[in-house]
C-alpha cells in the first residue's frame, strides 16, 4: 500500500483541505448485486432486498459496497446507474433482479470519507479534479466503488465511514 497526501506546500491542499489517498490492490469480491437506476441516494431498498434474500438462503454476508457508473454532475439523476452489492458466497439461485458474481479486483486510489453519505459526491469531485490530475495515476474502465464501513441503521451520519475507491490502471512495471 502506498499513501499519497498533500502537504502545506503541495497544490493538493486548498482551503486547508488535505486529500489523503492511499493506493491499494483488492482481490476479487464475490457478491450478490442489484442494478439501481435513479438517484444514488435512493439505493437503500436494493440493499434491504439483498440482505433479506441472503438471510433467506442462510448466506453469511461480508462487506457492503456500491459500484457507481455515472458522474452525477453530467448525468440526470433519473439515469444514474449503480450496483448495490453485498459480499457473499452461495450456491443458491438468486431471484429475478438479483445477480451473483465477482467484482474484479485490481488497483484503486482509496479516500476514506468520514461523515454523511451526502458528502460523497463532493469528495469524488475533489478526487477527480484535484488529486487524480496531479497523482501520476490514470483511471481504467472499471466503475468507482464505495465500501461502507458502518451501517446508517446504527451509526449517526457524521460518524459514517466510507472508502471511496477509484479504479486505476496497473502500475508500470520496472525494467
Amino acid at each position: 500500500m502506498r499513501r499519497l497526501a498533500g502537504t502545506a506546500s503541495d497544490p493538493l491542499v486548498e482551503e486547508e483541505c488535505v486529500i489523503d489517498v492511499r493506493i491499494e490492490t483488492f482481490g476479487d469480491i464475490h457478491v450478490a448485486r442489484i442494478r439501481h437506476v435513479g438517484p444514488y441516494t435512493a439505493v437503500a431498498p436494493c440493499f434491504e432486498r439483498l440482505f433479506k434474500w441472503a438471510a433467506s438462503v442462510g448466506a453469511t454476508t461480508g462487506r457492503t459496497l456500491t459500484l457507481s457508473y455515472d458522474n452525477p454532475d453530467t448525468v440526470a439523476p433519473r439515469r444514474l446507474r449503480c450496483d448495490a452489492c453485498v459480499e457473499l458466497r452461495t450456491e443458491a439461485l438468486p431471484p429475478p433482479g438479483i445477480e451473483t458474481g465477482l467484482v474484479g479486483g485490481g488497483r484503486y486510489a482509496v479516500y476514506r470519507l468520514k461523515g454523511p453519505y451526502t458528502d460523497i459526491a463532493e469528495a469524488y469531485r475533489q478526487l477527480f479534479r484535484k488529486w487524480l490530475p496531479r497523482s501520476g495515476e490514470a483511471m481504467d474502465g472499471r466503475p468507482c466503488m464505495e465500501l461502507y464501513r458502518y451501517t446508517p441503521r446504527n451509526t449517526l451520519p457524521e460518524h459514517l465511514v466510507t472508502d471511496l475507491c477509484v479504479a486505476l490502471r496497473d502500475a508500470p512495471s520496472d525494467g
